[in-house]
């Protein structure tokens, strides 16, 4: 019998690659523990890899997927519960109540990644999501594009191609009179960016590519974004700036280990909205 090294799957003799995660296979080595000293003969079939030794596949996308969804959900009951308390009601209304929402969402969809990544040290986890590296040249490919992008969509908007839609944090901002009031635009310019793309290209569309081609994953990818921005594509001309604004991130990691190119492509289409006005 072979065994694949990374998800342990069992398959015959004449096999030779996993067919989950295309990982050539390793002989299965019997247990000849010796009688005398008890000892087991060294082997390199490890029953537990972490990264960088670990591959990370399209099973590991699918587990941490789920994870976020269930997260979500339950987040979700939780504060509406606690919503019905009028005080936190009141707190979530303010700039810094939706600033703690939002890093508690991004936090522990974070950690769900990182756990499926198995990085088990923070500078493991800086490589493999491509935090440690500055931005390629094709950092200014991605503004350029997030630009052209934000200004398609919003000349369909004011030609009446299209509806825009209501953007809680920016009018929540603009009709607040609070000091705080810019606590509404950090998730927005900066919790997003930087806590979407390492989750969402750092990791997720590089554990479809370890299973999948690029055109697979790219779809795949798009579906998800589609999942976690279901509002905003009810709105067929936000739905489809969404769409193309995902395949030009995921070039971007698909062309560069850096994932600051795809944090600064995401910035720069979210603070565009500041200056164009392009919500209704």
């Amino acid at each position: 019998m072979k065994q694949c090294p990374y998800c342990g799957k069992e398959y015959p003799d004449d096999a030779i690659n996993c067919l989950i995660d295309n990982h050539p296979l390793r002989s299965s080595v019997p247990d000849t523990s010796d009688e005398e000293t008890g000892l087991k003969p060294a082997t390199d079939n490890a029953t537990y890899l972490r990264y960088p030794d670990y591959k990370w596949t399209a099973r590991d996308a699918w587990k941490c997927i789920g994870i976020i969804l269930i997260l979500e959900i339950v987040i979700g009951l939780v504060l509406y519960d606690l919503a019905t308390q009028p005080g936190i009601r009141r707190w979530n209304a303010t700039g810094v109540g939706f600033f703690c929402t939002r890093l508690l969402y991004y936090s522990l969809f974070l950690l769900a990644a990182a756990y499926f990544a198995r990085t088990e040290t923070l500078a493991s986890f800086l490589t493999a999501f491509g935090l440690n590296r500055k931005p390629s040249d094709y950092v200014w490919l991605g503004i350029v594009m997030a630009l052209t992008i934000r200004g398609i969509g919003h000349f369909m908007l004011v030609n009446h191609f299209g509806k825009g839609m209501y953007q809680y944090d920016v009018s929540s901002f603009r009709h607040s009179s609070d000091p705080l009031r810019f606590f509404f635009l950090i998730p927005m310019l900066l919790l997003a960016p930087i806590f979407e793309e390492t989750v969402n290209r750092g990791f997720l569309y590089k554990a479809f590519r370890g299973s999948y081609p690029m055109w697979a994953s790219l779809l795949l990818t798009v579906v998800w974004t589609a999942v976690r921005h279901g509002s905003q594509y009810l709105h067929w001309v936000a739905a489809m700036d969404l769409s193309f604004l995902t395949l030009v991130q995921c070039y971007l990691r698909e062309k560069s280990e850096s994932i600051w190119d795809c944090i600064f492509c995401h910035l720069t289409y979210n603070g565009s909205l500041l200056f164009l006005g392009s919500f209704r």
